[in-house]
């Protein structure tokens, strides 16, 4: 039987799962955590070493008395990630995920003297600080003496290669995701190569899931001889992951996520992709499927910032007093922007804020408020998103999402359409295990995950907040000149 082994790195975490053809993973993933330094500029970044070292525990703990050969290794890992190496592949720069905004003022002046609309069309990516080319131009500016030093720009999942195992490309997939990957041709783009001061060589090459360059370096099959005769799979984005293994790949469904941040996601065929709406972005999972959608930088990262800093508990108990309280009776408006925000508008920089507090407010009330308005968030996507293609299935992912009972039912109600809830917990994980089938030849279509719940939309409280999204828009664009 063929064993794939599936990893997901995310932005807080990190997993690793050996799954069978019948993708049922052998056993539970304990996630292995890392933490991001996060400065007071809106930096946030990691050396590259602790990103490495957890991944590395994170596949020990999946092989732990594994005998068995593995025969091929699929990795979903964020998209947006960057960092800078040298002639030799040594890391001169930390890692920088898509949370860092201090290249808020390169984003300005890159919008004042490119064509934001013309490069959207071209890359499928808006200029915003998720993106590389503001953050290569943030180094330019700030650290050039690293700047002038590096050869080599490139992903997190891409370094972890090139050390690993010698592959010195990008992959389609995550290439797609650094805002300067052209749709049409696949190469990067000249014109925002020369805006950030390199050229397409400092980017590498661009390969698809089908590259089978590189072999794992002896201290790599030293450490996990399971792995010697693995085939490793160019690295794709976590969300093109989730999306696959969430059965989100074909018209009319998409996949709701909410994790650390927040995304909303349709797959479709490359022949049939449409195009996409200014607030949107498109991606690609590999040559034949492309992802459109929009992402919020705010979603369980919001969640935990209120339960660690306000002091809000939420376990089952407070789950239960949050259910009895009514849709937007609070009198609060939230705008939920801690770490930014990306769809629709693409802000520059922006910041949270908490409107409406009395004294009789509750700590309930405003953690209930808080859940709403990340749903006021996935509206105005969803808008977007119905404007290129109906949505008639909705799928929840996301631990952040999935370990509640009451956000799913709230977000059904603002978006005013079902909501499926899998049994499967680890969909990323499951999306990169069908890759690595897909891959090996042993897997055209895979199957469905089974669903534990659906959560109808009330009617009457998507009316109110319907109501109550366009006072969250109305006090955004007010605050719109304070906030950033």
């Amino acid at each position: 039987m063929a064993r794939v082994l599936a990893v997901d790195i995310g932005t807080s975490s990190i997993r690793a799962t050996i799954y069978g053809s019948a993708l049922k993973p052998s056993r539970p993933a304990l996630p292995v955590r890392y933490r991001w330094r996060v400065g007071r500029d809106g930096s946030v970044e990691a050396p590259p070493a602790v990103i490495e070292r957890a991944l590395a525990q994170a596949i020990d703990a999946a092989l732990d008395g594994v005998r068995m050969r593995i025969d091929a290794v699929a990795i979903a890992a964020f998209w947006h990630s960057l960092l800078g190496v040298d002639a030799h592949g040594r890391a001169l720069t930390p890692v920088v995920p898509w949370t860092d905004t201090r290249s808020a003022a390169q984003v300005a002046r890159l919008r004042e003297t490119l064509d934001e609309r013309a490069i959207h069309g071209r890359t499928g990516c808006r200029i915003h600080a998720t993106y590389w080319p503001a953050r290569i131009r943030w180094f330019a500016d700030h650290d050039a003496r690293a700047f002038r030093r590096v050869r080599r720009w490139l992903s997190l999942p891409a370094y972890l290669e090139q050390r690993w195992l010698g592959r010195h490309a990008e992959s389609r997939s995550q290439a797609s995701g650094t805002g300067m990957f052209l749709h049409e041709s696949g190469t990067w783009d000249e014109e925002l190569c020369r805006a950030c001061g390199i050229t397409p060589a400092h980017l590498g090459r661009i390969v698809d899931l089908d590259d089978t360059a590189g072999a794992p370096s002896a201290a790599v099959a030293r450490r996990w001889p399971q792995l010697k005769e693995a085939r490793w799979i160019p690295a794709i984005g976590d969300g093109a992951a989730n999306n696959l293994g969430a059965g989100c790949t074909a018209a009319g469904r998409a996949a709701l996520m909410i994790g650390t941040s927040g995304a909303l996601r349709q797959m479709w065929p490359a022949t049939a992709a449409p195009a996409v709406p200014f607030g949107l972005w498109r991606y690609w999972l590999d040559r034949r499927r492309v992802i459109v959608g929009g992402a919020l930088s705010n979603g369980g990262n919001f969640v935990a910032w209120m339960r660690q800093t306000l002091g809000l508990p939420y376990t089952l108990k407070d789950e239960a007093r949050l259910a009895r309280l009514a849709p937007d009776a609070h009198g609060l408006t939230v705008l939920p922007f801690l770490a930014g925000e990306r769809s629709p508008d693409y802000p520059v920089d922006t910041a949270a804020v908490i409107a409406g507090l009395r004294l009789a407010t509750t700590r309930d009330e405003i953690l209930r408020a808080g859940l709403e308005s990340i749903g006021y968030r996935f509206l105005e996507v969803m808008d977007d998103l119905a404007s290129v293609a109906g949505i008639t299935r909705l799928v929840a992912t996301g631990t952040a999402l999935t370990a509640s009972r009451v956000w799913p039912q709230i977000l059904a109600d603002v978006l005013g359409r079902p909501l499926a809830l899998p049994r499967e917990s680890e969909l990323t994980s499951r999306g990169a295990a069908i890759v690595g089938f897909e891959q090996l030849g042993l897997m055209s279509q895979a199957p469905e995950p089974r669903i534990a719940r659906v959560f109808h939309a009330d009617a009457r409280s998507h009316g109110v907040y319907v109501a109550a999204a366009s006072r969250h828009q109305a006090m955004l664009r007010a605050l719109t000149p304070v906030l950033t």
